[in-house]
Formats: structure tokens, C-alpha cells, sequence
């Protein structure tokens, strides 16, 4: 068995795996048609192309270039690429998975495995949006009327529409699966991070701390100053070469009952008990997190909130950080009042 922060990147491995299998049977469905369904009206590119081009766009909606779904030249893209670059990256640097995977990660590892999962992503969404939008207004074209109204395009249903009709019930489960593979892996990265801010940062740093009386410059172990100049200066060893830790923690492996025996070491052993006692509460608060996600889904589903509005609300709520982070990463006279000023002011 394997648990923590490791199980995570396993599970999101498989899931993301699984979801580019049901893309690309999706994506061969709409552009090949290999079992010549007499459903799908498409199974090539061209005739694709001939149903869009038939099919205009409402006249001052999307702002399309001659009312035509075939053009760069549209007002609507243009303002949701906009939002989509600044939210994106507003998402990547304000959500705590991405950090806690980051610093749990070696940086060389961690770099190119963040530079290659960037641009495996990119075709998640690209070739799934292109594909199952396309594919809706290629059927609308077919029928010669919009099949879903404004209000369910804006609640996502272009795509399970365009599953269900070109690969019937097999359709409706590859989409089912889908959407509980993306949910699966963003879901339990983001109650692992919500978890880690409210113990880590929240009631280790300010309600239950180690040594509350800790100054700049002590030793949080012996409390000691760390400085050439002082009287006492700190003497411990380092976790990683420190002999009886590593006895402790073979102790400990080679204990089958679930209590295990308690740290012997003078030196490491106070502190690692009480990270122990956080990893306690750090497991409670994710089971909470997972349990509050449920009247969260309700809250939006009986307010009535569609993926549109939500996408474009998350990128005016978090862009504001992108600058005051940037500035963070490579400016070092950044200070935490023009951060938070920044963030909150909208720059």
C-alpha cells in the first residue's frame, strides 16, 4: 500500500490516463467513424467542415467575424482567452497542490516534470473542446436547429450531448467516467491542500505552535541561537545523520500494531511527536474538507451556477494575485503589505 502525497500522484497518473483513452475514442468517433454508425452524420474532417460552414453564429452574440464559427476574428474568444491565460496562471500559482507538489518534489524532477505536464495538459482541454464543440454545432447543423438552448451550453452539456448522440449509451458512461476521473484527481489534490493551510499554516503557525516562545534566531529543538556570537550556541545534529533516528524509525517499521513505540531520540524525538500529532489532525481535517464539499456542490446546484459563469468569476476572483506572486518569485524587495495590497486591489 502506499498513502500520502506519493498515492496522490499515482492516482492522478491512472486518472489522467484514463482520460485521454475516452479522448481519443471520442476524438476518433466525431473525425473517423470507425463502426460507420448511421448516427453520426461526420466521420471525416471534410464533412465536418461542410456542416460548420453551413451553420452561422447568432448575429451580436459571439461577435464572430461574418457570423461564422470558422473564424479567429471573434470577440467572445477573444475576451475568454484573456481570461483563460491570466485565470490559468492566477490558478496554477494560488492553488496550494500545485505548491505542496512542487516543494515535495526534487527540483530538477520537479521542473521538468511541471514543464511536461504543462503541455500534457494543454491537450486536454484543446482537443476535447475543440472536438465535442465542434461536434455539437456540426449535429445542430445537421438538425438544422440549436439542440440545447443557451443556458445548457453554459452548464456544459455540449459535450454529453455530443457523446450520447454519436455513441449512444456507451457515450453517456465514457462521460460519466470522465468527469469522476477529473474530479477524482482535482478533488482530492485540493482537499489534501485545503487540509495542509488550515494545520499547517493556520493552527501550527498561530493556535498550537512548538515553541510558542520561539525568538528569530533560536533553535526550534533546543532553542539555542544558531549565531557565532551567543553563549550557548545549538548543537544538534542533523535529522539526517542523526544515528538514533534512524533506529527509531526502524523501530517503528518493523512495529506490526498500530501504536507505535515512541521516539528515543533526545534530540529529534519531541519535535517529530508533535508533527505526528498535526499528520493526526491533518487526516481528521481531510475527511471534514471531503464531507463540506457536498453542501458546497448543493449551494451551487440550488443557486443555479453554470460552468460559464463559474470559469469566468474564478479568473476575475484570483487574477489580481498573478503580479503581487510574479513580483514574489523574482523580486526580492517584494514585501508581504504590497502582496496583500496588491492582491486585494486588483493588481
Amino acid at each position: 500500500l502506499i498513502g500520502g502525497l506519493g498515492a496522490t500522484f499515482y492516482v492522478c497518473y491512472f486518472n489522467t490516463a484514463l482520460i485521454f483513452i475516452l479522448i481519443i475514442i471520442l476524438v476518433t468517433e466525431v473525425f473517423y467513424n470507425p463502426t460507420s454508425s448511421a448516427e453520426n452524420p461526420f466521420g471525416s474532417s471534410e464533412a465536418l467542415f461542410d456542416f460548420l460552414i453551413c451553420w452561422k453564429a447568432p448575429e451580436g452574440i459571439q461577435g464572430n467575424s461574418d457570423g461564422s464559427f470558422l473564424t479567429f476574428f471573434s470577440t467572445g474568444g477573444f475576451i475568454f482567452g484573456i481570461v483563460n491565460i491570466v485565470g490559468n496562471f492566477g490558478a496554477v500559482f494560488c492553488d496550494q497542490a500545485y505548491w505542496q507538489s512542487a516543494v515535495a518534489a526534487k527540483p530538477r524532477q520537479g521542473v521538468w516534470g511541471f514543464i511536461t505536464g504543462g503541455l500534457t495538459w494543454f491537450a486536454i482541454p484543446f482537443t476535447m473542446a475543440t472536438t465535442m464543440g465542434l461536434g455539437y454545432l456540426g449535429l445542430s447543423s445537421s438538425q438544422g436547429i440549436p439542440l440545447l438552448s443557451d443556458d445548457d451550453i453554459n452548464k456544459g452539456l455540449a459535450a454529453p450531448l455530443v457523446a450520447q448522440r454519436l455513441l449512444g449509451s456507451t457515450g453517456e458512461y465514457a462521460m460519466i467516467i470522465l468527469v469522476l476521473m477529473a474530479v477524482m484527481s482535482t478533488g482530492s489534490a485540493e482537499v489534501i491542500a485545503v487540509a495542509s493551510l488550515v494545520i499547517y499554516d493556520v493552527y501550527q503557525a498561530y493556535i498550537c505552535p512548538f515553541r510558542p516562545d520561539l525568538k528569530h534566531g533560536q533553535c526550534i529543538l533546543c532553542m539555542k541561537y544558531k549565531t557565532a556570537g551567543s553563549e550557548e550556541r545549538c548543537s544538534c545534529a542533523p535529522y539526517a545523520s542523526c544515528k538514533q533516528c534512524k533506529l527509531d524509525m526502524q523501530t517503528r517499521l518493523n512495529t506490526k500494531s498500530v501504536i507505535k513505540p515512541r521516539y528515543s531520540c533526545q534530540t529529534h524525538g519531541e519535535y517529530k511527536e508533535y508533527q505526528d500529532h498535526l499528520l493526526g489532525y491533518k487526516n481528521w481535517w481531510i475527511v471534514i474538507c471531503t464531507f463540506l464539499t457536498i453542501p458546497l456542490c448543493l449551494f451551487g446546484w440550488a443557486v443555479n451556477l453554470n460552468l460559464g459563469w463559474t470559469y469566468y468569476f474564478v479568473g476575475v476572483l484570483i487574477g489580481s494575485s498573478v503580479f503581487p506572486v510574479v513580483f514574489a518569485v523574482i523580486w526580492s524587495r517584494t514585501t508581504a503589505a504590497g502582496m496583500i495590497s496588491g492582491a486585494v486591489g486588483g493588481c
